[in-house]
């Protein structure tokens, strides 16, 4: 329902009451802005090797989901400093660690994410000024993530002329 756009703006999971086509707050014909674009999953570096099984599960459920609406995904591959000391060290070293490249090949073998999809970023935690380094990778990930919905609003701009042509 929310990667269709069913669900109102702030509305309150209750797992108790899931939302159905019923409910007065259903959206039953939603429009394109109420839509999701794109998907991003947020996955802590540390975490990785201690993943549950079912874990892994539920998100490949939702990745295949969000696969069949067209949907673009990526993953946000978080805390990488406190993952690897070449980049607690020095941020700039992200794309030059193995162990990074090591994570991020695992993520991608266990969820099935292409390894172009798989985002690297240092969390803001505990520093009190802005880093420059720190926010260049946040800001590389929002505009990977900008270009993924162009894409996708190009592409559904294509199939939307193409049944016009058909019309």
């Amino acid at each position: 329902s929310i990667l269709k756009g069913h669900m109102p703006d702030r509305y309150q999971f209750n797992p108790a009451v899931p939302l159905n086509s019923e409910a007065q707050c259903y959206r039953k014909s939603p429009v394109l802005k109420e839509k999701i674009h794109c998907v991003a999953y947020v996955i802590d570096a540390c975490k990785i090797t201690i993943m549950s099984t079912k874990m892994e599960e539920k998100l490949e459920t939702i990745r295949r989901k969000v696969n069949l609406l067209g949907i673009p995904q990526l993953v946000l591959l978080t805390k990488v400093d406190k993952a690897c000391p070449l980049v607690k060290e020095d941020v700039t070293n992200i794309y030059k660690s193995g162990d990074i490249k090591d994570m991020m090949q695992e993520i991608s073998a266990r969820l099935g994410v292409p390894l172009s999809c798989i985002v690297p970023v240092k969390n803001y935690s505990e520093e009190l000024e802005l880093d420059m380094k720190c926010d260049i990778l946040l800001l590389s990930a929002v505009i990977q993530m900008l270009r993924f919905v162009d894409n996708f609003f190009d592409e559904l701009s294509d199939r939307l002329s193409g049944e016009e042509t058909k019309d």
